[in-house]
């Protein structure tokens, strides 16, 4: 199994002061996963961090899209993060069929009616 990862960089948002890394795909146990196979849980993990002097709300969207650009998941976690910390979160996902997906990983200001705090970080992902 290979596993193609497109890493775009840390998405920043000027006025937000918080970035994203790009996710990592982990196991259960938050350890790095090389091979991802139908069937079997698999995260999507990056690191949150808050530049600013204040706490900021966010939630972490990601969004998981099958070859003919049909969503497979789109999910949400929200929480706080204080100044000047660091924040690792994770989304699950259990991959149906086989194939090449795209993960979209974000950051919004809520979840209904959001606003963007971060680009969208790209991620291709195979599936066996």
């Amino acid at each position: 199994m290979v596993v193609i990862i497109c890493i775009f960089g840390n998405a920043y948002a000027v006025s937000s002061n918080l970035t994203l890394t790009s996710p990592t795909t982990v196991d259960m146990s938050g350890h790095q996963k090389s091979e991802i196979h139908v069937g079997e849980p698999v995260g999507f993990l990056s690191v949150v961090t808050n530049h600013g002097t204040s706490e900021k709300r966010f939630t972490y969207v990601v969004l998981i899209l099958n070859q003919d650009k049909q969503t497979e998941l789109q999910e949400g976690l929200s929480a706080s993060i204080g100044a000047g910390q660091s924040f690792t979160v994770a989304q699950s996902w259990i991959p149906r069929e086989s194939g090449t997906y795209t993960v979209k990983t974000f950051l919004l200001n809520g979840y209904l009616m959001a606003n963007p705090l971060t680009e969208v970080i790209e991620t291709q992902i195979v599936v066996k």
